[in-house]
């Protein structure tokens, strides 16, 4: 087996062992329309090597089950039909197992073909494959977390990470004034989005040389910042108006004290830990608070 076989390999061992912790009931949830079914994240990334490499350039490749296209497409709208992204929940059928059994068949089709020596344009949309599934990696943890997070007894997954605490002393870092160059550089791989790579200008500003801590957060929702208008942009108050938001997602005040889920389960907040699960309207109220706060004192 080569290097790219290896790397194959790994990369399909880890996203099963994603979904391990997960019971059977897990596999086919979809609360919302945003978060996909850990079984639709596992089929998907199996139709990609499937869909563009196999079929394409394994000569007398037979495809695992025909309808399998049309129900873990995404967004390949030249590839034909798909099931709709709101409705992926529906699936109870195929089941997880035969799930599995696409990925193994998959799998095994792919070592067998990467073992030909494959061309170098062919190489070069592997990688596009792999970091491809890679991405779904993320999203798979990140729709697990929302899945478990927002059922009512918080069930823990199994997670050893842990943030480290916030302990020296806050102090702004000077970036000055001038053209700056962003966007990807070099022979690896990039996504579209980071090219090309260009020049941008910007203005001179300060920027903490710490996070900002749980403790920081939870006295910008005590001083009532979710109530006052003045912080937030019209969309943000508009967000949080209509959807009623009065912390961060997986936030829960509970018997006096602030709690949150993360994969281990709910957990009582450290306050000394960066803060996390806050979205881009909450950011920039926080930011406008601390200002105010700056001006007040």
């Amino acid at each position: 087996m080569n290097n790219l076989s290896d790397r194959f390999l790994n990369l399909r061992k880890r996203s099963e062992l994603l979904c391990k912790p997960l019971i059977i009931e897990d596999f086919s949830v979809q609360p919302v329309d945003f978060v996909s079914p850990p079984k639709w994240h596992l089929a998907h990334v199996t139709w990609f090597w499937e869909e563009f490499i196999l079929t394409k350039y394994q000569t007398d490749y037979v495809v695992f089950n025909k309808d399998f296209s049309y129900l873990f497409n995404s967004y390949y709208n030249n590839v034909g039909k798909r099931v709709l992204r709101p409705t992926r929940g529906l699936m109870t059928r195929p089941s997880v197992d035969e799930v599995y059994q696409y990925r193994n068949y998959v799998t095994e089709a792919m070592i067998n073909f990467l073992e030909t020596k494959p061309s170098k344009e062919i190489i070069e949309l592997i990688e596009i494959g792999i970091n491809h599934e890679e991405q779904h990696q993320e999203l798979l943890i990140y729709d697990i977390k929302y899945i478990l997070g927002h059922q009512p007894f918080f069930p823990k997954y199994d997670n050893t990470i842990q943030l480290k605490t916030e302990k020296q002393k806050q102090d702004f870092i000077l970036i000055k004034e001038g053209l700056y160059e962003i966007g990807h550089q070099g022979n690896g791989f990039a996504f579209d989005n980071e090219l090309g790579r260009h020049k941008v200008y910007l203005n001179e500003y300060e920027i903490s040389n710490k996070l900002i801590t749980n403790g920081e957060y939870i006295a910008f929702i005590e001083d009532g910042a979710y109530k006052n208008f003045n912080y937030w942009h019209d969309e943000g108050w508009h967000w949080i108006q209509q959807n009623h938001i009065e912390a961060p997602m997986y936030w829960h005040f509970f018997d006096g004290e602030w709690c949150h889920y993360d994969l281990n389960g709910l957990q009582k907040i450290n306050k000394e830990l960066p803060v996390n699960h806050i979205s881009f309207y909450e950011a920039f109220a926080f930011a406008e608070y601390k200002n105010a706060i700056t001006y007040r004192i």
